[in-house]
């Protein structure tokens, strides 16, 4: 018996390195000879210590199932499949009965010796594929269980984005109906008599409010159409860099009217194959909003090559930022609406001017600053869709008072 511990003593690496070899040669193993030396090998020197070991009549440094474990761990880690790590463990135990084999035809030995042999060897093996597969299931079952956590997670995340959304359209609707009750109440009292400065902060009024309702219709006509799958893509090559700079420059004059800092900046090319309507559509709805909302400080558009297959395209401002972040996750977050929104247009659901009892002057002028505040959740819904259609990420870094960050990553060839 010492004869044959020696032997697999002194022939430890060669059975690893055809152990190597061999899975090398399999087309279903092959990606797993890609480790190193030592992550291959991971605890199957360990087992075979334990064997010498017995074969020795020596104290086992160890369980067998127990290290075995240990690489059933390992190989999840890996990536291998379950039939991966069976298969790998009866081309390492075949080796190994080959390597007997070979001793015993030029050494010889006795029957018993050899059924002994065998019976070590087949026990061990047994001890291996029971302690690394019974976890590796257990990992997998664990795994499995996660995964129903998750998608339930996601379900519920989902029918909260669609509650969100409901909720924006039915605040977009009732925005809307305020906006043209406001309207009527407006030009009924251009109809009354009056002097001319209330006359003419009456036609400013108009002008907002014929403003708003226009971005709202506009926004639910992108939504409908989204929703109705009528989105294609129009690829063509071209320079987004040229793009957007043009996007940020039809934007300044607003920027400059409200007194904020507008810039954009990014190499002076950057050539994608995308779909430049989409893209300036995203570009504007964000910058828009952000336009809208900051009071002081200003917006800054970036971007860059990010990598071979992605470009970046960051909207920073120094507006009011999003709401506190909730467990709900981060789409449902990058979907909220933010939380200035006038108080005055929810009110049972009923419009606060009705078509047959126009406001006076003085009511109009004091609701009006805070009530054609539009939902900005659609808008973001709708740049999220749009990203989604261009395979884009959307991330929102946002906290209130302090501003928001809008990054969105671009496949650089559609």
């Amino acid at each position: 018996m010492s004869d044959i511990v020696r032997h697999l003593q002194m022939q430890r690496e060669s059975i690893l390195n055809k152990w190597r070899s061999t899975c090398a040669e399999d087309l279903v193993m092959l990606s797993k000879t890609s480790f190193s030396r030592e992550e291959f090998n991971d605890q199957v020197p360990a087992i075979l210590n334990i064997l010498n070991q017995r074969l020795a009549k020596l104290p086992e440094e160890s369980e067998v199932v127990i290290v075995a474990q240990e690489h059933g761990l390992h190989r999840w880690q890996r990536g291998y499949s379950l039939p991966e790590l069976l298969f790998e463990l009866e081309l390492l135990f075949n080796i190994l009965m080959e390597t007997i084999n070979q001793f015993h035809k030029e050494q010889g030995i006795s029957a018993n010796v050899l059924l002994e042999v065998y019976q070590h060897v087949l026990c061990v093996s047994q001890e291996a594929s029971r302690g690394s597969v019974l976890y590796y299931d257990e990992l997998r079952q664990t795994n499995a269980a996660e995964q129903v956590n998750a998608t339930r997670k996601a379900l519920h995340q989902l029918e909260e984005l669609g509650e969100k959304r409901n909720k924006h359209l039915r605040e977009t609707t009732h925005d809307l109906r305020s906006g043209f009750s406001t309207l009527f109440g407006v030009s009924h009292l251009l109809e009354l008599p009056g002097n001319e400065k209330d006359r003419t902060e009456l036609f400013a009024m108009l002008n907002r409010n014929l403003g708003s309702i226009r971005d709202m219709l506009v926004q639910l006509s992108d939504f409908s159409r989204i929703e109705a799958g009528q989105e294609t893509l129009e690829i063509k090559e071209f320079d987004a860099a040229d793009l957007l700079r043009k996007s940020v420059a039809a934007a300044r004059p607003f920027a400059d009217h409200r007194n904020l800092d507008l810039r954009g900046e990014g190499p002076e090319k950057l050539k994608v194959k995308s779909d430049p309507v989409k893209i300036q559509r995203i570009l504007q709805n964000l910058l828009m909003n952000a336009l809208k909302y900051t009071v002081e400080g200003g917006i800054y558009i970036s971007w860059a090559q990010e990598n071979d297959t992605r470009w970046i395209l960051s909207i920073q401002d120094t507006g009011p930022g999003f709401p506190a972040s909730s467990p709900s996750g981060l789409l449902a977050e990058q979907l909220k609406p933010l939380s200035q929104q006038g108080s005055s247009h929810r009110k049972g659901g009923k419009s606060e001017y009705p078509m047959d009892q126009p406001p006076s002057t003085e009511t109009i002028k004091n609701d009006l600053s805070s009530k054609m505040k539009e939902s900005e959740g659609l808008g973001l819904f709708i740049v999220k869709k749009l990203c989604e259609l261009l395979k884009a990420s959307m991330d929102i870094e946002s906290s209130p008072g302090q501003g928001t960050l809008v990054r969105i990553r671009f496949v650089s060839h559609q």
